[in-house]
């Protein structure tokens, strides 16, 4: 399986990234705004209100305060005080300025994640990736290393940061940027190439790799702006992609998504996909799907409960499989999958946590 990894910015000139597997994208981090709060962003909040029952409500300059769980509240704390808090979860309803709704969910014990490594400075310890277990085992301790010093330094200069004068809230770090997790995310011993058409994003990377993997340098191409990269790799319609009701396959079938509050339901249509042998065709179809089924979750990164109606098959050998080619799939995902497999009925649940 050869895999790509390609980073460009896009009329607006906000930065995105895709992975792209044998030619096709299966993963996207897509464009957001620069002020966006991200997961994981590290910032000085200031204590807007206390609640003995769920924790301290945070100003971080977003819509809604953010909540600090009581847990982590620092005794003595009172409204008006600065804190130093990372962003755990993102919420997207908020609710208005001032309210004590929830809004983000923020922790006191900052994490700096690296490619290989996560670094806790409370308690001073490192967390290894599984990653590191990709390289060959005689760089994996001067690897370790470097990033190490890297993740310490850039701890010392958010405290730094954070005593210095200027506006709170504001945002002091952001370790995922589009460049470090496209590399934290994607990077393998074995990726064929990193491409990028951007000469800004093009010096993050090759500054990241300089720091954090070496070996990644020789991959690491720009391309010049004449050159239109996200055509070259069929990326310029993801936007419409993503959010398309129905996909066709390749021998004239077709999946229709619809998404509910609940759960995200896909449903395998034969359509115009014509053959002899009909129950070989429905075969034919169901695989294809599974393919097709696998690729979209990870590209939509979807969550939560998924349950597909393939067509149905008569045949016990062919249901068999059509599980065993659709777990294969499955578990390309970095996402958490709990798959509960055919039902009696012929549906095919799981579930799928985001990475």
């Amino acid at each position: 399986m050869a895999q790509d990894l390609v980073i460009f910015s896009d009329p607006a000139g906000w930065p995105q990234a895709v992975l792209v597997e044998d030619g096709q994208p299966v993963e996207w981090i897509r464009p957001a705004p620069e002020p966006a709060a991200r997961r994981q962003d590290i910032l000085l909040g200031r204590i807007e209100s206390l609640d003995p029952a769920l924790g301290a409500f945070i100003a971080i300059g977003e819509v809604a305060h953010a909540l600090l769980p009581i847990r982590e509240v620092p005794t003595g704390s009172k409204p008006g005080q600065t804190l130093l808090v990372q962003i755990r979860r993102l919420v997207t309803h908020q609710s208005p300025a001032g309210s004590t709704a929830k809004g983000h969910l923020v922790t006191t014990r900052l994490q700096y994640p690296g490619l290989f490594a996560v670094y806790e400075p409370d308690p001073d310890r490192i967390i290894r990736r599984s990653k590191l277990g990709l390289v060959p085992e005689t760089d994996r301790a001067t690897l370790l290393d470097q990033e190490t010093t890297v993740l310490k330094n850039a701890h010392a200069s958010v405290v730094s940061a954070a005593k210095s004068g200027g506006p709170v809230p504001r945002l002091i770090w952001r370790p995922r940027t589009v460049c470090a997790a496209a590399l934290a995310d994607w990077a393998r011993p074995d990726l064929r190439s990193i491409q990028c058409n951007d000469l800004d994003l093009f010096n993050q990377l090759d500054e990241l790799a300089r720091e954090r993997w070496p070996a990644l340098r020789p991959i690491l191409t720009l391309r010049p702006e004449s050159f239109d990269l996200p055509a070259a790799f069929r990326l310029s319609h993801l936007a419409q992609e993503v959010t398309r009701r129905q996909v066709h396959l390749k021998n004239g079938a077709s999946l229709v998504f619809d998404q509910t509050e609940a759960l995200l339901v896909i449903d395998v249509n034969s359509q115009k996909a014509q053959a002899r042998d009909p129950e070989a065709l429905r075969v034919k179809t169901n695989l294809l799907a599974a393919a097709e089924i696998a690729r979209q979750l990870r590209l939509r990164n979807a969550s939560g409960i998924v349950v597909v109606d393939f067509i149905r098959l008569h045949h016990a050998e062919d249901r068999a499989e059509l599980e065993r080619t659709f777990t294969s799939e499955l578990k390309k995902d970095r996402g958490k999958i709990t798959v509960g497999g055919l039902t009696k009925l012929g549906l095919f649940e799981l579930v799928r946590q985001v990475p």
